[in-house]
């Protein structure tokens, strides 16, 4: 049962705290929540995709740059006239310096790209808390798996010391004469079984204890074991489609692939605006100044506005808005096959609840059932009109009863 359980941890913890030794579990998941790398790289993600909004902010302010230059020039004068007034030859240092200020005033895909940051972050956000849910739901996972692990070792040990006493009764029998030899091999090969049952069990739980340190960071973690009862409920409302329609509307992988989707449409407005004009206001301020005969110091400065009507890029324009087309049609169908994807989940999980609380039930009257035949077996051994044989199958059957339960 233990291996269901992760599917609906969420609504397990919430409804009966009393389950678990929950301080033991949250310590776990306080630990995941502080090492888990999946979900530290899910928070750097996050934080990537907030800077979006103010890279898009950043396009509607002012940009302002220097530029400087400084050449080494040599001049040679080729005009005979000029040599009486100036040297032949000349040798200077020329030297360039502006600032140049540029402010938009138009660019339509300025203001698509500030909107479709909005969606970027809300699919950062709807992706984050879904890892989140993810690492709950791994963490719950793994915590079962080690406990389903502790419980199997165990049953194979009790198993293992029931045998052993019923070896050891047999070959006392088998020496007063009362039981034939195959009964004490019978009974030798149940117990030399169970004895590889144990290490295979052991190592089990050795494998079960790292998946759990994977995703905690922790070399050692104590783990407590489930209470004696498992108070289970039907999900309420209990109705199958009402939690489908819910999932639909607040499930955060739909929410994330809802705003990829509107990512993508806005990607196709972009790519269309590269027909529009733009609009910037520009300003610069420049210093030059040579020492060359020629060359007196300058100074400039100007303001304007600046239009750039694009005109022709040779179908760039058009081919890339086709391309964000086909990757917006993709997005789509992506979405699509998301709420599919969640719907057959919560169905699934619906009818597995349904099915496993009546599964409970009957496994609880298998151990009783398998409790008794085994009463039965031994008291028939007693007097002779069972077997070895009868008693060891029994004696299984009652630790299968048990494992397939704590499960």
């Amino acid at each position: 049962m233990r291996q269901r359980l992760p599917k609906l941890i969420v609504a397990l913890l919430i409804s009966v705290p009393a389950l678990l030794r929950a301080e033991n579990l949250m310590d776990i998941y306080e630990l995941a929540l502080q090492n888990d790398p999946i979900i530290k790289q899910a928070e750097a993600n996050q934080s990537a995709a907030g800077e979006s909004r103010a890279q898009g902010l950043a396009r509607f302010f002012p940009t302002l740059a220097a530029t400087g230059t400084s050449s080494r020039d040599w001049r040679h004068n080729k005009i005979k006239n000029l040599t009486n007034l100036f040297p032949a030859s000349q040798e200077y240092w020329n030297s360039n310096f502006s600032i140049n200020l540029t402010q938009p005033l138009f660019h339509w895909d300025h203001w698509i790209q500030l909107s479709q940051s909005d969606n970027q972050i809300a699919q950062a956000e709807a992706t984050y808390q879904a890892e989140l849910q993810k690492l709950m739901v791994r963490t719950t996972e793994a915590y079962f798996n080690v406990l389903s692990a502790q419980d199997n070792l165990q049953f194979t040990v009790s198993e293992k010391q029931a045998i052993a006493k019923q070896l050891e009764q047999a070959k006392e029998r088998f020496e007063v004469g009362i039981i034939p030899i195959t009964d004490v091999y019978e009974a030798q090969a149940a117990f030399d079984q169970t004895t590889a049952n144990e290490l295979e069990a052991a190592n089990n739980l050795d494998n079960q204890k790292e998946a759990l340190r994977e995703i905690i960071g922790e070399s050692e973690a104590l783990v407590s074991s489930l209470g004696e009862t498992l108070p289970l409920k039907v999900p309420e409302p209990n109705n199958m489609s009402k939690w489908s329609d819910t999932a639909e509307t607040n499930n955060l992988s739909i929410i994330a692939a809802f705003n990829q989707m509107e990512v993508a449409h806005k990607a196709i407005d972009i790519q269309r605006s590269g027909h529009l004009p733009k609009l910037d206001l520009v300003g610069s301020y420049g210093v030059s100044e040579n020492g060359s005969a020629f060359g007196p110091r300058g100074d400039t400065q100007s303001i304007g506005v600046q239009l750039n009507v694009p005109l022709f890029e040779g179908g760039a324009v058009n081919s890339r808005t086709r391309q964000a087309s086909y990757e917006y049609e993709a997005a789509k169908e992506n979405l699509t096959a998301v709420k599919r994807s969640v719907k057959r989940q919560v169905n699934n999980t619906y009818r597995s609840i349904l099915t496993n609380i009546s599964r409970i039930e009957a496994l609880k009257a298998t151990v009783t059932s398998a409790a008794s035949a085994l009463e039965a077996s031994e008291a028939g051994f007693e007097v002779g009109i069972r077997t070895m044989v009868d008693v060891l199958g029994e004696q299984r059957n009652v630790y299968r009863a048990k494992r397939d339960l704590s499960r």
